[in-house]
Parts: structure tokens; C-alpha cells; sequence
């Protein structure tokens, strides 16, 4: 569900290039736009929020995807959007973690509706979100010392 209602839908992706804008103060080229819309499609048919080694491991169909389209530029911007997989971070790495910055609260909000476990035990749905913006500036604003993931297994479900 989280590929194509949730957190990592398409909706994500264009955050995704808005904030790429942001950041870098130009549009992507083709082949970086592809690599934004793919890059989480891993996330595809999976317990992510529940199962970390499907975290962990999400990037690997992009990364194969990216690898046949574009060749190994491709496959290093995707592999190199998340730090789980010890590959040097990608231009990518920066928009896709600061897309959670400047996403819309509603359709945040939004996601709380097709991914219930989202919502923060004893919160609402708006709670629940501004709860994860403002840890998620927090983290931008501490060199991203953690992953968005980590930040909600600590916070919502008390893992680390």
C-alpha cells in the first residue's frame, strides 16, 4: 500500500524532485527524475514498517532498475539514497530525507489513513504527523544522524 497510497507513492517522489529543487537550485536531469520515481518501489508488497530487513533492503529493486536503465549511474544514485546498505550517500540521499521537511501535513496525514501504524500510540493522525516533521527537522538539522525508519521505531513503537 505504501508505494502506491503511503509513504512512498508518487506523491513522495514529486516531494522528492520539489525538494531536489530546493537543495540543489536546478530541475533533475531525465535520468535522475526516473531514479526519483523508482527509488522506493522496494518498498513494493512488504511489512517495512514491521519487518527492518524489508527497511533495509528496499533500495535493491530500484538500484537493479536504475542499473538497466541508466547503467551504473543509476544504480549508484539509488543504491545511495539510504545509508543501510553502506554504499556512499547519492545526490539523491538529501532530497528524499528532506522531502519529510517540506511535505504537505494533509497528505501526511493522509498516509496515516492507508498505514494505520503510523499513527503514534495515543496520538491522533495530525499529532502523529506533526510529532514525526518535527523529529525529522530535528534529525536535518543534526546532519541526519538518523534514518527516518529509525526515528519511527524509536519514537512510535520504543525500538531502537
Amino acid at each position: 500500500m505504501s508505494v502506491l497510497l503511503g509513504c512512498h507513492s508518487p506523491v513522495h517522489s514529486i516531494v522528492v524532485a520539489v525538494a531536489w529543487v530546493k537543495l540543489y537550485h536546478r530541475l533533475p536531469r531525465f535520468w535522475e527524475l526516473i531514479c526519483i520515481f523508482i527509488h522506493d518501489w522496494g518498498h513494493w508488497n512488504t511489512q517495512y514498517l514491521d519487518d527492518y530487513e524489508a527497511k533495509r533492503s528496499h533500495w535493491i529493486l530500484g538500484a537493479r532498475i536504475g542499473l538497466k536503465l541508466f547503467g551504473q549511474k543509476g544504480y549508484d544514485m539509488i543504491a545511495g539514497h539510504c545509508a543501510y546498505n553502506g554504499q556512499a550517500r547519492s545526490a539523491l540521499y538529501e532530497p528524499d530525507k528532506y522531502s519529510w521537511l517540506i511535505a504537505p501535513s494533509w497528505w501526511m496525514w493522509t498516509n496515516t489513513i492507508f498505514e494505520p501504524k503510523l499513527i503514534r500510540p495515543s496520538k491522533t493522525r495530525m499529532q502523529s504527523v506533526r510529532d514525526f516533521k518535527k523529529a525529522m527537522h530535528e534529525n536535518w538539522d543534526n546532519g541526519l544522524a538518523k534514518q527516518g525508519h529509525d526515528i519511527y521505531l524509536e519514537q512510535w513503537i520504543g525500538k531502537e
